[in-house]
């Protein structure tokens, strides 16, 4: 503990008498207002901790696996549902559009580019015989991925036996046996990371046909819940290797059909209905311009959860966890690092240090967590999360369900300080426990990495589901100026 007075500050003393104005008034200040800034440090508990799982809240998913050599095998799958309400686009699609265009339909050049003696497509009418091409798993990923880019690795897509039920919260423990027996195996992939940026797993024509003929049966979709009762969704799962880990923001199946249909448009300038099945190219092979694609989403709207296994990371923690001088954070849901506020200990250095705390105010109240430098050869990016939350630890799951913003008296945030250092504003929570406002549970705090959104002028706070890696220096780390501690400035009234 180290105390340091900053100034004492003496009041005016006396009564100054105003100008003669025909009002009476004076300006008094009593003369026992002596006002002190001093200022002290409190050194606080920290230590690494096992995150049991995390909230699938996120706007990616991840896949793959990596080994990282000092918190071992991590592998990544998930399960989800499809979104069937595909709105205005209907199979056969009759639609016609432009290059412009972002709605699905055919677009209204394609005789020209096969013949320039045709003109614009005007409309398709009776469009009959859907005919299903192909079926397709598609996954885009960014450049942010874990790992060898050149290791092979592969991937299964299987059918889910049970939908995920609806109004559940999902965490990156789900089991997929729940919905999964794996009886239906709908398509594999071998894949490397480098070679694209994207996935396109074949599916089984069979599974194709019982999707579109959801839509070409006459029975339709108006609810999510009557898709699901017919595609329950799908189980991508990591099949073999440990080459990496891709973040995915978009995800679905790509349905691609044809069907015949009278195609109005011009010949020469002259109008004119062309039949598909009549249309030859120059070699007299069959040229149907009528094929489509549909693309049906796993997104935010329906129900998934990520599937996170730390393989072995329950054997290495032992000796993470021995070691007082660092902890850390680990995503997704591998480890956090746990907090004790003192608050009682606060309370009792200042009344050792001669302080009548009932006249004491927090001008400043900061926790500070010094960073150190990944030290193993990890592929993790070697910056610190750019944002972290401290919050109770039993107020996590709560914290992110709800969509709530750090309060600064259960929930606090710190932006990573390009000096090495994360700096909590805990002021206001312990003015309020100093004056008996309020009772927190501060010495049951956990630090979890964070991503933050704007949308419309709010901010939403994410738990961080990319593998991240932060070190901490610890409660015994040398040099001793690096550990976690409380930096206090505080005014007392004499």
């Amino acid at each position: 503990m180290k105390f340091r007075h900053f100034a004492v500050i003496l009041s005016a003393l006396g009564l100054v008498a105003c100008e003669d104005n025909g009002e009476v008034g004076s300006l008094i200040q009593p003369s026992e207002d002596v006002l002190s800034i001093s200022s002290f440090m409190v050194n606080v508990q920290t230590e690494s901790v096992l995150a049991d799982s995390s909230l699938c809240k996120s706007a990616n998913f991840i896949l793959g696996q990596y080994t990282d050599p000092k918190f071992g095998v991590t592998q990544a799958e998930f399960v989800t549902q499809i979104d069937g309400r595909l709105g205005g686009v209907f199979i056969p699609d009759t639609t016609v559009v432009t290059k412009n265009s972002t709605v699905n339909g055919v677009l209204n050049t394609l005789l020209s580019d096969f013949n320039p003696k045709f003109g614009n497509i005007l409309k398709i009418t009776e469009p009959s015989g859907l005919s299903v091409d192909s079926v397709f798993f598609h996954a885009e990923y960014s450049d942010d991925f874990i790992g060898d880019s050149l290791s092979l690795q592969a991937i299964d897509v299987y059918a889910l036996n049970r939908t995920l039920p609806g109004g559940v919260k999902y965490y990156s423990n789900t089991d997929p046996a729940l919905y999964c027996d794996k009886d239906e195996l709908l398509g594999s992939l071998v894949y490397q990371v480098a070679k694209a940026r994207r996935l396109r797993v074949p599916l089984s024509k069979e599974f194709g046909e019982k999707l579109a003929n959801i839509y070409t049966s006459g029975f339709g979709v108006k609810k999510q819940s009557e898709f699901n009762d017919i595609i329950k969704g799908v189980y991508v799962s990591h099949s073999f290797n440990e080459g990496g880990i891709i973040k995915i923001p978009v995800a679905g199946i790509y349905l691609y059909y044809s069907y015949e249909a009278k195609i109005h448009t011009t010949y020469e300038g002259r109008d004119t209905i062309v039949d598909s099945r009549e249309l030859r190219g120059s070699n007299g092979e069959r040229f149907n311009p009528l094929s489509l694609g549909v693309f049906f989403s796993a997104n935010k709207a329906v129900e998934r959860a990520d599937v996170i296994k730390h393989i072995n990371l329950k054997e290495s923690f032992a000796e993470l966890k021995s070691d007082k001088t660092l902890s850390y954070t680990f995503t997704p849901s591998g480890i956090n690092t746990s907090v004790k506020i003192p608050f009682q200990t606060v309370l009792d250095s200042l009344a050792k240090n001669g302080s009548d705390t009932s006249k004491i105010s927090f001008n400043g109240v900061y926790l500070k967590l010094y960073t150190k430098k990944l030290d193993w050869e990890t592929k993790f990016n070697k910056n610190p999360n750019s944002f972290m939350l401290l919050v109770n630890k039993d107020s996590i799951d709560n914290f992110f369900y709800r969509n709530q913003s750090p309060d600064k008296i259960n929930s606090f945030s710190a932006a990573y300080d390009t000096s090495g250092v994360y700096s909590f504003d805990i002021t206001y929570a312990m003015q309020r426990m100093k004056n008996g406002n309020a009772s927190f549970d501060l010495e049951n705090m956990v630090v979890v990495p964070v991503s933050i959104s704007a949308v419309n002028g709010s901010y939403f706070y994410n738990q961080e589901n990319w593998m991240t890696a932060v070190c901490f220096y610890g409660s015994e780390a040398v040099p001793e100026e690096k550990r976690p501690r409380i930096d206090i400035v505080y005014t007392e009234r004499k």
